[in-house]
This record gives structure tokens, C-alpha cells and sequence, in this order.
């Protein structure tokens, strides 16, 4: 059971998760997972590691990013050492470790062009009264660079680290975000409600680029289910809201991974139980992307803006493995995976594709012996960087234009 004071503060989906995320450590302490897999590199790869700079004892980890073409920006988190050491030492909750103890909240930098960190931005000092970790970070057309860190705080920052701010109207629980029209930024709400309505849980944000909360579209608990929005996208030709879910019963039982279409408004135009949608997502002229996860196997479908579509099998995946973050770039799309594999889509005319993996050989001397890839994107040399939870870490994939071909469905 949660601690009252979880509860009370971020609401249902926070005790819902921190069953769920015990279940998983459990599950990667004992088994032979996607991690130990052998598997041979597509192309030429290198691991760039940073040094921990933070001003506590906490040891960070690279997150969710973004990049402007040439810096990948990226959270830096302890939720996983935090989590990992926890459960060393057999103690209670350790999803909840990174809160134990205030740190620095930090957004991690990396040169794509000269493949050098740099120093990373702080957004704040260890602060008692927000002791979590950056989570996800946006790259704003604006130039400013925006960030949640799940518990307790969603900010923004210029590039250079000055003029920092908090939005503290923001409430708690914000996960992924997102730059839709206008420039607004949506973010999934994956606990508690905004309200604090006991009839609602997980929800969508909306914010204006100053931080201003413009309205919120929640999700009411239905039959003792809770919802708790995911992943995030937004057409920018109609402006419906797409959002993945993960449900639980009040104890943690999975109930499942509804996919929502939410009008401009917030209604609910469409809900999708199978298949699982593992991903939407969009570029600027409207084509959706959508990976699509049934009986173990990734399909991605490609949506073109008058309504047709392609479908690309991306192959059976271990049970592990989830696709984590979708990222386009011109012609080129990057999907990145948990096992850090990186499917690679080239868009040709006449709405046809091109699908390549790079295959990422296992990565030594990191906690448990297995490492997570989190986000990838692309260097104007069309090289191929993701962020890894392996301590500080940065991995060149390969190049996209050499990566392993794969057959079209």
C-alpha cells in the first residue's frame, strides 16, 4: 500500500504506478532480459559518458530528451539508481527512492557536432520542497527549453541556462510533453487530477508557451479503473489529442492500454483497446505515426494526412521491450527502444518507406548489467545519438543511412 501522503498528494494512479514499476525492477533483477541479447552493430558505435556534476549524493541517470539539430538536450534522473539501490538494500516502495532525498534538477547537454557534453543546465538546486529529478524535456519552437519532473515541478529554460522559470500553477504529476498548435504545450498528467476531484485521476494539460494553464481534460475513474495518460501527440491539421494510457485497478492489477482521440475540446471521439497503440505520434504536415504493439510484435502505421496508409512490421520484440520515444526529422523518422535499438524510417516519394534498424551491442559496466534507451534523434551528418539510462550516458548508434534493412509488410 502507498504511504497517505502519496496518496493525498498526486492521488490514485501514484500508489497504481508504484505497484506496477515494483513489479517491473522485480522482473529485470531475475531474468535473462532484452539486455543480454547478442546482437550484431549496424554501423560504427561509441559511448560517450559524462561525469556527475550534481551538488548531492545522488547518482543521475540520461532520460527523456530533444534536440535542436546539433544539441541533444535530455533529463537527467535518479529514478533508476535510486530505484536500484533501494531494492540492494530491501527496502519498501524503492519506485519512490528518488524522493527520499532532495537533488539538483538538472537537463543534461550534449554536442552532437563536436560529440562533447556540455556542462549541464540547472533549473534548480536541491530544494526540500522538490526533491524529484527531470523526467522529459521539449525543445519549444520559441528557442526555450521546457521540462517536467513528474512529482513536483514543470519549468523552462533558455539554451544557455538563464532566465529560468517555474510554473507553479502547473500541479503536479506531469510527464511527457508535447508542442502543438500555436505553440502550445500539452502535457500528460499520468497522476492525481488537477481538480483533486476524488472522481478523477490522470488527465492532459495544456499550457500556453508563458506556462499559463489553459484548460485540462481529465479522465474520470471508471468501475474502480484508473487511467493514467502516457504517451502524448497532437494532429496539427485538426488539433485532436492522442494519448495512450496505462489502467490499473486501485491494488496495481494491469486492466490494460486504451488509446484515446480527444476532440480540440476534450471530448472523446474515439477509444482504441486493441491493438495496444505503444505510440503516436505526428509530423508538421499532419502524417501520423503509430506503433502499434499486438501478441509481441511491433506494427508501425503510417497515416497520410488524405487518409491512406502503409504498414511496416518492425518484427517480434522481447516481453521487456517497450518503443519509447518517436522523433522526425526531415525525411527521416528515429523510433528508440528499452533494449536501445533504433528502427530507422526514410519517408521516399510517392508515400513509400524505407525501414532499417540499427542494432545496439550491449553495453558493459551499467547497474544490473542491463541499460535503457530512452530517446533518439538526428545530427545534421545524419548520425544516430540516444540517451541511455546507464548512468550519464550518450550513445552514437550508427549512422542512419547504414542501418540494417528490413522488410516492408
Amino acid at each position: 500500500m502507498c504511504p497517505g501522503t502519496l496518496t493525498r498528494a498526486f492521488g490514485p494512479c501514484a500508489c497504481a504506478r508504484t505497484a506496477v514499476l515494483l513489479l517491473s525492477l522485480a522482473s529485470l533483477s531475475g531474468c535473462g532480459a532484452f539486455g543480454h541479447r547478442a546482437v550484431g552493430a549496424a554501423a560504427p558505435q561509441k559511448v560517450f559518458r559524462a561525469p556527475q556534476t550534481n551538488s548531492g549524493p545522488e547518482s543521475y541517470s540520461s532520460w527523456f530528451g530533444d534536440s535542436d539539430g546539433h544539441i541533444f538536450y535530455f533529463g537527467l534522473s535518479a529514478f533508476w539508481d535510486a530505484s536500484l539501490q533501494c531494492e540492494a538494500e530491501h527496502k519498501p516502495l524503492c519506485p519512490l527512492a528518488d524522493l527520499a532525498q532532495p537533488g539538483d534538477h538538472l537537463i543534461g547537454r550534449f554536442d552532437m557536432d563536436r560529440e562533447r557534453f556540455l556542462d549541464p543546465l540547472v533549473v534548480r538546486r536541491a530544494d526540500p520542497a522538490a526533491p524529484s529529478s527531470v523526467w522529459d524535456v521539449l525543445v519549444h519552437s520559441n528557442g526555450r527549453i521546457y521540462y517536467t519532473t513528474m512529482w513536483d515541478e514543470f519549468g523552462s529554460v533558455l539554451p544557455d541556462g538563464t532566465d529560468v522559470r517555474y510554473y507553479p500553477d502547473a500541479g503536479s504529476g506531469l510527464n511527457e510533453l508535447w508542442e502543438g498548435p500555436d505553440g502550445e504545450i500539452y502535457a500528460t498528467r499520468y497522476l492525481g487530477a488537477y481538480s483533486g476531484a476524488q472522481d478523477e485521476n490522470g488527465g492532459v494539460a495544456v499550457f500556453g508557451p508563458d506556462g499559463e494553464h489553459r484548460r485540462e481534460f481529465t479522465f474520470k475513474i471508471e468501475d474502480g479503473v484508473l487511467i493514467c495518460p502516457r504517451d502524448i501527440a497532437v494532429n496539427p491539421r485538426t488539433r485532436d489529442v492522442w494519448v495512450n494510457t496505462d489502467m490499473f485497478l486501485a491494488d496495481g492489477t494491469p486492466r490494460g492500454h486504451d488509446t484515446f482521440r480527444l476532440s480540440p475540446s476534450g471530448a472523446v471521439l474515439e477509444r482504441i483497446a486493441t491493438p495496444w497503440i505503444a505510440l503516436p505520434s505526428f509530423e508538421a504536415d499532419g502524417r501520423g505515426w503509430f506503433v502499434e504493439d499486438a501478441n509481441g510484435r511491433w506494427t508501425l502505421r503510417i497515416v497520410e494526412p488524405d487518409g491512406s496508409s502503409t504498414s511496416l512490421d518492425l518484427g517480434a520484440h522481447d516481453a521487456l521491450d517497450v518503443t519509447q520515444d518517436i522523433k522526425h526529422a526531415g525525411d527521416i523518422t528515429l523510433i528508440s527502444t528499452w533494449a536501445a535499438n533504433v528502427f530507422v524510417v526514410r519517408t521516399l516519394p510517392g508515400k513509400h518507406y524505407a525501414l532499417s534498424i540499427l542494432r545496439v551491442e550491449r553495453l558493459k559496466d551499467c547497474p544490473r548489467d542491463f541499460a535503457l534507451g530512452y530517446t533518439a534523434v538526428l545530427s545534421p551528418r545524419h548520425d544516430v545519438y540516444e540517451t541511455v539510462a546507464c548512468r550519464i550516458t550518450v550513445l552514437r548508434a550508427g549512422n542512419a543511412d547504414a542501418g540494417q534493412p528490413l522488410p516492408a509488410k
